[in-house]
């Protein structure tokens, strides 16, 4: 991740930053030095300012503040604020590891500040007052989730905010970002030369080689200092390839024996620099988030999910949460990966016998185009469609499978800075026979654009994009081809766009309409007699007019609506950062009250065309015949088993003695699995075994999570708290209880009979230890005090959050 970039504010802000505009601070490096007290953030003020308008979304670390639009993934920015924690409070203790560099970043101002991508970090910039303490993070390159995939640059952006505004300041002497300073004359010596531009060719056996010549000498230090920590807590290992034209000590010995200065002033404890790499799993308090609007979310027991699940009985829903696609029940249960769509996915429709989901993604290797796949519901099984080498801005297959449309861009947005000036391109509307496109993928080959037909197109000049397919579901039995609704849009300008309107078109290219202007992303209902809007309208050809829907009940932005196969209901989206689906009846009533559904990050909500009834018995099962029977493990008190689903493995039943070896299997025989989603899990008949196993899927780097009707206890809660990482739905519920034991006369007792100090408590303590889960000692003896062996205790919210369960 270059530090300085190409455009204006982002220039000036982190070349400033980075460059190290200002004077260094004097302050010594003696050990006598008082310690002071961290400054608590000063309220903010009422009006507020350009920068809390933009970035209204906040929180703080020991008082340093991390700013978001109100578009970033919330997920997103906790992940940063924890990678910044744990930078800072290496131990985890709750405490900052070195209060001068805490005090220093405070009274100065330092700021992490975040956006989606850098396009729109720079909308939201725009006219504020730029500041050298300033640092952005861009919501695309933050990993929170699986990291094995991508590198995460908040260890990087993060760190570069720590180590100018703070170490730089406080240590001149040793990390000042200017010539002479003890880190810097270490980076002399690796560079070959003390260099304050870029040199035309670096020295031979220089090891830190950075070419960006927008990066001054101060920066410079700043990009060495990042290179050296991060490769010395291991977050280079196996990226070599990918970084050696700028640094090749990837690794901890590398560093050690080749950069033996470096590598001491970094291990030099009296600066008290993480010696643990950040994974954004903070345990020293609990961080939440400020400026963010929510609507609480239900469970599938509320009477409007319940309703239109009813009334569209085994008909599921595709979507995606920008990386992955899924598929669930209209009432948000039922949650299955379809398919890995990383680093980003989206354009999501279904097949018209609702066997195959179709999607765009940029998935594969560095700056691919977005292509056309298409996933099988049942065996998973993932084919790329297309190998254009443009964008793929949406795509869908006629009703009567006949054809397959397909809209793309004129270039790859991927490429260098594309995405930042899409104006230069245009997209047009290509179609294919599904016939002769079944062929190509049988035989293992991917369409091109010339095995397509143009559709519609205009001069590139014209700067016309058609996108946003979206095929009436239903035929006149007049002979005529399919029709296809579609968005035509002129861009002018990046920041704006002149018009959006929906036309439609026979896939014969015949009977092109102006259906209505001003409006975006059509969306059929079943019976092909509406067609509704980004906007929440919809186009009424009965009554030949537009109309609109009124919601009433959920605070944040909705949009998108989708009619239910019935015709009683709509699906849509919710908010304009991380989005979740929302529920509501269909009327034109004022009063349609509407729900946020729980659990679940969605965009663009689709219908499956029919009913499915999947074949769960075909599914991987691990310790059970079969998926159903493992469905049914915890009811007929059965194994705890496991049903794999891509990167997810679902698991049922009593946890007992066979758990390490059916966990043993599944990490042997199912390495891709990252997630464990725990469904029914009463307890466990064998302790010492279920906490084995729970620490095999703590040291494999699991995560666990809770849907909205999972129900664990006991054992299960245990297992769960395991999870690198922990997500819990709304609507899930977690018993505790005191286990039991008989003592010398033969009767049952409750642990907490027994005294604190008693040696049997000590495994379960040390477990939690192992674990990381919060407050460890504090957290058992809540559990066994909470409820006697014969009886349970649900999880208040408060209690979740007091015990920081979810993480």
């Amino acid at each position: 991740m270059y530090i300085v970039r190409k455009n204006s504010f982002l220039a000036i802000t982190i070349s400033c930053l980075i460059g190290a505009c200002g004077g260094g601070n004097s302050a010594s490096t003696s050990e006598t030095k008082t310690t002071p007290s961290v400054p608590t953030p000063t309220p903010a003020p009422s009006q507020k300012t350009p920068l809390e308008s933009a970035f209204p979304v906040s929180t703080n670390i020991f008082g340093i503040t991390i700013r978001a639009t109100s578009s970033t993934k919330p997920n997103k920015v906790l992940h940063a604020a924890k990678v910044m924690a744990e930078y800072l409070d290496n131990n985890e203790d709750g405490a900052a590891d070195n209060p001068l560099i805490v005090e220093q970043m405070v009274n100065a101002g330092a700021t992490l500040l975040m956006a989606p991508t850098e396009a729109s970090f720079e909308e939201a910039a725009e006219g504020i007052e730029q500041q050298d303490v300033f640092q952005p993070l861009f919501g695309d390159e933050t990993i929170p989730d699986d990291q094995s995939t991508r590198f995460d640059a908040t260890l990087e952006e993060v760190l570069h905010l720590i180590t100018h505004v703070g170490y730089s300041k406080v240590y001149p002497e040793i990390f000042g970002e200017n010539t002479g300073s003890a880190i810097a004359q270490a980076m002399d010596i690796a560079r070959g030369g003390q260099f304050e531009t870029i040199p035309q060719v670096y020295p031979e056996g220089a090891w830190y080689t950075y070419d960006d010549r927008t990066c001054d000498y101060s920066c410079m230090v700043t990009e060495y200092t990042y290179w050296g920590l991060t490769s010395i807590l291991g977050a280079q290992v196996g990226r070599l390839d990918e970084i050696q034209n700028e640094w090749t000590l990837n690794t901890a010995e590398k560093v050690k024996s080749k950069d033996a200065e470096l590598y001491s002033i970094l291990t030099n404890d009296s600066y008290r620099l993480a010696n643990t790499l950040p994974n954004g799993d903070y345990q020293g308090f609990e961080i939440t988030l400020s400026g963010t609007n929510k609507t609480p979310a239900v469970d599938s027991s509320h009477e409007i999910l319940q309703s239109v699940v009813s009334s569209n009985p085994n008909y599921k829903i595709a979507y995606t949460d920008e990386s992955y696609v899924y598929m669930m029940s209209p009432d948000g249960s039922n949650i299955t990966m379809l398919a890995d769509g990383s680093p980003i996915a989206g354009y999501v429709s279904w097949g018209p016998d609702a066997k195959f989901v179709y999607f765009a993604s940029a998935k594969g290797e560095a700056e691919s185009a977005w292509e056309a796949f298409r996933v099988n519901v049942e065996s998973k099984e993932l084919t790329k469609l297309t190998d254009f080498g443009k964008d793929v801005r949406s795509l869908g297959v006629s009703p009567d499978g006949d054809y397959l449309a397909v809209s793309v861009m004129s270039g790859n947005s991927n490429i260098g800075d594309n995405n930042d000036n899409l104006t230069q391109f245009n997209t047009d509307l290509y179609i294919v026979d599904m016939h002769s496109a079944e062929e190509l993928w049988d035989s293992g080959r991917t369409l091109g654009l010339s095995d397509m037909d143009i559709l519609v197109s205009s001069p590139a000049n014209q700067q016309f994009w058609y996108e946003e397919i979206n095929w009436r579901p239903t035929q006149d039995n007049d002979g005529k081809a399919p029709i296809l609704a579609y968005t035509q849009t002129w861009r002018y300008d990046e920041d704006d766009v002149s018009y959006t309107n929906v036309f439609t078109i026979r896939a014969d290219g015949s009977d092109k309409t102006l259906l209505v202007e001003n409006k975006d992303q059509p969306i059929w209902d079943f019976e092909g007699s509406k067609l509704s809007f980004l906007d929440m309208s919809f186009y009424d050809f009965d009554a030949g007019s537009v109309r609109r829907w009124q919601v009433t009940g959920i605070d944040e932005d909705i949009a998108a609506p989708a009619l239910s196969p019935d015709g009683g209901f709509m699906i849509f989206e919710v908010g304009d950062g991380s989005r979740k689906a929302g529920m509501a009846r269909a009327s034109e009533a004022v009063n349609n009250h509407g729900v946020v559904i729980g659990g679940v990050n969605v965009y663009e909500p689709r219908w499956s065309p029919q009913p499915i009834e999947l074949n769960t018995s075909s599914k991987t099962v691990i310790g059970a015949i079969n998926a159903n029977q493992c469905k049914k493990a915890a009811e007929l008190d059965k194994p705890a088993c496991f049903i794999v689903n891509g990167r997810h493995a679902e698991m049922n039943g009593v946890i007992g003695p066979n758990i390490v070896e059916t966990v043993s299997q599944l990490l042997k025989d199912q390495p891709q699995v990252k997630t464990i989603v725990l469904n029914q899990v009463p307890g466990s008949e064998d302790d010492v075994s279920n906490l084995m196993a729970a620490k095999m899927i703590h040291d494999a780097g699991l995560s666990t999570e809770l849907l909205a009707h999972s129900d664990i206890a006991s054992g299960g809660v245990d297992f769960f708290v395991a999870g690198v990482s922990r997500k819990i739905a709304s609507g899930a519920k977690l018993g505790v209880h005191a286990w039991g034991y008989e003592d010398a006369n033969g009767h049952l007792r409750s642990a907490n009979d027994l005294p604190r100090d008693h040696q049997e408590h000590r495994r379960y303590i040390e477990f939690y230890e192992y674990v990381k889960q919060h407050s460890p000692k504090d957290f058992y003896f809540y559990t066994i005090d909470a409820a006697s062996f014969d009886n349970i205790h649900y999880m208040t919210e408060d209690e979740l959050i007091q015990w920081n369960i979810a993480r």
